[in-house]
């Protein structure tokens, strides 16, 4: 019985940690444009603040459509 406490106190623990080291989403954004040639451009951006307190951005960019 202490053994199985002790064990989903140690899983608790880890899963804790886990969370608080994960990156948090601080904006996001989505756009579309009409591109020059009759297709159409999507774009993505999204920054995330890391637990170290740095700032990460993460960038795409989709063109469908067109000829």
């Amino acid at each position: 019985m202490k053994a199985t406490i002790r064990s989903l106190a140690m899983v608790a623990t880890l899963a804790s940690a886990m969370l608080a080291a994960c990156s948090q989403e601080v904006s996001h954004t989505e756009s579309d444009k009409p591109g020059w040639f009759g297709e159409r451009k999507h774009e993505e951006t999204t920054v995330y603040k890391n637990p170290d307190g740095t700032i990460s951005t993460e960038h795409s960019e989709q063109k469908y459509g067109g000829k």
